[in-house]
């Protein structure tokens, strides 16, 4: 069964010079194999469902895949 998440990436466009296009965020969830991947315009904030439970473990993996470490 397929659990829905919310992901909050605070501040990924924050700061001059520094956006994030909502489709390369997407394109990172998606990699993750997370199903039902969406973004609400730039607010970094992404819906995606998986059959996951953990949500330490998944928190680490979206960190590492977006390249900010963990």
């Amino acid at each position: 069964m397929m659990s829905r998440y919310i992901a909050f990436l605070r501040a990924i466009n924050a700061g001059p010079g520094r956006t994030v296009k909502m489709d390369s965020i997407r394109q990172v969830f998606e990699a993750l194999r997370f199903s039902e991947v969406s973004t609400f315009l730039a607010t970094g904030n992404v819906v995606f469902e998986t059959p996951a439970k953990n949500t330490k473990t998944l928190e680490s993996k979206i960190t590492r895949k977006l390249g900010f470490g963990a």
